[in-house]
């Protein structure tokens, strides 16, 4: 799975001690996607693949704060937003090439 290896490289992960969580965490991005799809769309197209790995990251990195809107200690401070709210415009972008693209009928009476 080459998303799993593009989350590994980019979190600095060199062993498989991680995969088990690592992959449910790319599952549940990709079902987040799918979410935002068009019906009848079984996988995360390729154009939106990095956006999966994106989203793996982000949640990987806020284990053990879920839920949290912000943390604050000894001067340092973290604001959460929407997860998936950056990547909208990309998804809905593909969509409308998807949708430019379908073909219609023509008759002729």
């Amino acid at each position: 799975m080459a998303t799993l290896e593009d989350v590994k490289l980019m979190l600095g992960i060199e062993d498989s001690d991680m995969d088990k969580k690592l992959n449910l965490i790319i599952s549940n991005a990709e079902k987040q996607i799918l979410a935002y799809l068009p019906e009848g769309i079984g996988s995360v197209p390729d154009p939106l693949q990095y956006i999966v790995t994106e989203l793996a990251i982000v949640r990987f990195n806020r284990i053990g704060n879920e839920g949290m809107s912000s943390y604050s200690q000894e001067g340092e401070s973290i604001t959460y937003g929407d997860d998936i709210a950056p990547y909208l415009a990309s998804i809905q972008a593909w969509i409308s090439t998807q949708e430019n693209n379908k073909r219609g009928r023509v008759r002729f009476i």
